[in-house]
């Protein structure tokens, strides 16, 4: 199956699938990607890095009552430690961090410069405000597997492309098998192989759909509207692809929305088919009842990084695989009527897997969550030094990930932000 009848079928099986205008700098048919698989891990609607990595307990136990408490969950007394972490005494943060503290770098006291949801979650993913700029996983995607039929999944999170690459949508992983084998009447059953075709009339529909495209080729008369649809039809991503996918797959999928989406994402990479994949999960707006309501999502979040590290560990994976969470922004210092938290610009992001030193925290706040500069050159606070933005993290795994240099990656140039030895 070429891409395009790929991307037929993905539109009518409900399987989203965005095709922009340059796909791949080569329309040949792409070899298993070897390279490391980046997850990104979104926590939607603005996390509370207090609750979390960026630990801002309450004073004693009157403070702890007013509406002024940064936290009224615990006490600062009580904050954690894991090696050179510090963690909120909160949920399952203590088994986390103890389990997990010598693989995770932590970033705190990032000003994300906004308190707008659209305009925080672009800048966390991509590292600017400015809009129509394609995020780091597009971007990774895009250089390395912009032929690949799966080279860039999202479940949600900052997905736009700018047209570097194809993003695809995976709303129900039952849907891969429809798409893996579209010629079977019930392709989830392996006792029942029934056709709609026979295997030489599908020959022959792919053999008509091809001579169509040979014809509407012919008569197209602009350059790059007719590479953009060479790029499409020859870029193979079919059925060989998605039916090696479909054996990595599980036999039973997690419960957890985060697990299934790992899983599948997980799986897509070991298949050769996969770069970079957005998992998300909502609900951190909690602008009423916040510790509540809040705590518990951020154990999903836990909950999802210490599977994909355990998983990719018992597969193999351990050094081939980068994570990346973040949120839109964060929480504010303090409570609101409803004793909820509303928009706080300061923010922070946990990074592990290859090239990651691990057991680290780069930047800080004070008190009440406000950011502390750091030195350009030791990145410890430092008064007068650099505010830390998402810019600078995003400019840092470019070059981690090699694509600092790439003609497709310069044409989003992040030169507002200094360069900052975050990984080294």
């Amino acid at each position: 199956m070429e891409r395009r009848d790929f991307l037929k079928l993905a539109s009518m099986a409900g399987l989203g699938v965005v095709a922009g205008g340059v796909l791949s700098r080569d329309a040949a048919a792409a070899g298993p990607y070897e390279g490391p698989l980046w997850v990104h891990i979104h926590a939607s609607g603005g996390w509370d890095p207090t609750s979390l990595c960026d630990p801002k307990g309450a004073l004693d136990e009157e403070e702890q009552k007013t509406r002024q408490a940064m936290n009224r969950s615990y006490l600062r007394e009580a904050i954690g430690t894991a090696g050179n972490l510090k963690y909120a005494p909160v949920g399952g943060n203590d088994a986390f961090f103890k389990k997990h503290y010598s693989k995770l770098l932590v970033i705190n006291g990032i000003d994300t410069g906004t308190n707008s949801h659209d305009a925080g979650v672009r800048n966390t993913w991509c590292g600017t405000l400015r809009e129509g700029k394609p995020g780091f996983a597009a971007l990774v995607a895009g250089v390395h597997g912009g032929s690949l039929p799966m080279g860039f999944i999202s479940n949600g999170g900052y997905d736009a492309t700018a047209n570097v690459v194809a993003v695809t949508r995976i709303p129900d992983t039952g849907l891969l098998q429809r798409l893996a084998y579209p010629n079977r009447i019930d392709p989830g059953n392996e006792e029942n192989r029934e056709q709609y075709h026979t295997d030489a009339t599908m020959t022959r529909i792919l053999e008509a759909r091809q001579a169509r495209h040979a014809a509407k080729l012919e008569q197209q008369r602009l350059p790059h509207v007719k590479q953009a649809m060479s790029t499409l039809f020859t870029s193979r991503v079919g059925q060989n692809e998605l039916k090696q996918l479909i054996q990595y797959l599980p036999a039973e999928f997690e419960q957890a929305s985060l697990r299934r989406q790992a899983q599948v994402a997980l799986a897509a990479y070991r298949a050769g088919i996969c770069v970079s994949a957005n998992l998300s999960v909502g609900g951190f707006d909690t602008h009423g009842n916040h510790d509540d309501n809040h705590i518990p999502r951020l154990d999903q979040i836990c909950d999802g990084i210490d599977f994909i590290l355990t998983a990719a560990e018992e597969q193999g994976l351990a050094d081939r695989i980068v994570l990346v969470v973040g949120s839109d922004f964060g929480r504010t210092p303090g409570y609101n009527e409803g004793n909820g938290k509303d928009h706080w610009n300061i923010t922070s992001m946990i990074l592990a897997g290859a090239g990651v030193a691990g057991n680290r925290v780069i930047g800080a706040t004070d008190d009440r969550h406000n950011p502390l500069d750091v030195d350009p050159v030791t990145l410890e606070p430092k008064e007068g030094g650099v505010r830390l933005k998402p810019g600078h993290i995003h400019k840092a795994l470019r070059k981690l990930a090699g694509i600092a240099d790439d003609p497709l990656v310069e044409r989003f140039p992040l030169s507002e932000e200094e360069d900052l030895p975050i990984f080294g």
